[in-house]
């Protein structure tokens, strides 16, 4: 089976992007972290300018 073709961020139910990073303690947190790291930055990359297109000018911010 083929890697489905991202073009923007998925929600975390999508187990093929995401992975689950549980930890336990005193306080009990899960965190989705993206499997491909560089592909995940690329899709940030592009929501960010997407993001910025639709504001005014004048609210625009520095990307990261």
């Amino acid at each position: 089976m083929s890697q489905p073709i991202y073009t923007a961020i998925p929600d975390t139910s999508d187990n093929n992007y995401w992975t689950i990073k549980s930890v336990a303690g005193s306080v009990r947190s899960t965190t989705f972290v993206p499997k491909d790291k560089e592909l995940h930055q690329q899709l940030r990359v592009k929501a960010w300018a997407v993001i910025q297109a639709s504001l005014r000018k004048s609210n625009r911010k520095v990307s990261y």
